[in-house]
């Protein structure tokens, strides 16, 4: 069964239309995350690799190398398990853009058993870009902050997990270094924990997604100032549904881009006529005042277990985690003023 990744940029969306493309069945248990998305404990670990060249190969055509991770067990035990890694992503795999580019984890099931990866074949690292600087690492956590903010609204979502990573170069030529990362849930295991099924299709509306959930996801989008997804465009978005005559559920991912994280290199799209991703845009459809208001008060509802995540996240700095609670005061600011928000959800909602 091929796994479905979110960095593909691809919609999974049951239709009648593409029968060919087949069902992925759903085959775990409704409700119930893999071993190593159950905590939210951060995990220590040593991730042993060519690090030059795995760093390096970034093409189309990179290869698998061989690499060794390890961590010390809840008995006081070392578990060490070979597997093969790789970069992956887009933008961030470019040397231009990062030095240290995201990671694909490929784990072999006979040596993962019994290990916090068990049940884990591809698995993705979110690293810090470049290792120069501090501010990378933050902006891992702050994505990562994302991440858990959306969990509190839906369980349609994906889960990650904080990992403290040394790397370590196996052939002894770069110096040992100790970073932040997460791991994201595959888009597999999302869907079949919510009992969900796909296939692969684009061109999916706005409108033709679960009305409700996309009202609160794309307020959700608003308030972490991301504008870099697109549910026709299958960008940063996929779609799940439990039957074939439900309508697609929107589950967002890759934050990197938006201006809660505000990294460095974020840029908008020229067209939305904004100049900084710290910038708000709302880019859902239009809704009546109703609709809208529904939405925000599960944001109120939310709003004490929002401040506490922000402050609940590991190795933020302390300046960092004021930036982000200016952030969020700010969008709670304008979901209770109705002349503000009329101005900036009715005034910039999309028709189509």
């Amino acid at each position: 069964m091929k796994q479905i990744q979110p960095n593909k940029i691809i919609v999974f969306f049951l239709v009648i239309l593409f029968p060919s493309m087949g069902i992925i069945p759903a085959q775990q248990e409704h409700g119930e995350p893999s071993l190593l998305f159950r905590s939210d404990e951060t995990i220590e670990l040593t991730l042993t690799m060519g690090i030059r060249t795995v760093l390096r190969d970034v093409g189309d055509d990179r290869e698998q190398h061989p690499a060794r991770i390890s961590y010390l067990s809840s008995n006081g035990e070392i578990v060490e398990l070979p597997l093969k890694i790789r970069t992956r992503g887009h933008f961030r795999r470019d040397p231009m853009n990062c030095d240290f580019p995201p990671l694909r984890l490929n784990f072999a099931s006979k040596t993962s058993g019994n290990t916090i990866f068990e049940g884990q074949d591809k698995l993705k690292l979110v690293t810090h870009c470049r290792t120069r600087g501090s501010k990378y690492e933050q902006n891992v956590l702050k994505e990562y902050l994302v991440y858990r903010l959306y969990n509190l609204f839906t369980d349609e979502s994906y889960r990650v997990r904080l990992v403290e990573l040394t790397y370590v170069d196996s052939l002894g030529k770069v110096d040992t270094l100790n970073r932040m990362g997460f791991f994201i849930e595959p888009s597999q295991q999302m869907a079949e924990r919510n009992n969900c099924e796909g296939v692969l299709i684009k061109n999916v509306q706005q409108d033709q997604c679960e009305r409700y959930k996309t009202n609160v996801m794309s307020v959700f989008q608003y308030m972490v100032g991301n504008t870099d997804w697109s549910i026709p465009a299958a960008h940063n978005i996929v779609l799940i549904r439990e039957e074939i005559t439900d309508p697609p559920i929107t589950v967002p991912f890759d934050f990197d881009w938006c201006g809660l994280v505000n990294s460095s290199y974020a840029l908008p799209n020229p067209v939305l006529g904004i100049d900084n991703v710290r910038t708000r845009l709302f880019r859902g459809f239009c809704r009546s005042e109703n609709e809208f208001e529904l939405a925000f008060q599960e944001f109120r509802d939310r709003e004490e277990d929002i401040f506490k995540t922000i402050d609940s996240v590991p190795g933020l700095s302390d300046r960092e985690r004021q930036n982000v609670v200016k952030y969020m005061e700010q969008f709670f600011k304008v979901i209770n003023k109705p002349k503000l928000s009329r101005n900036e959800f009715l005034n910039n909602c999309r028709s189509e």
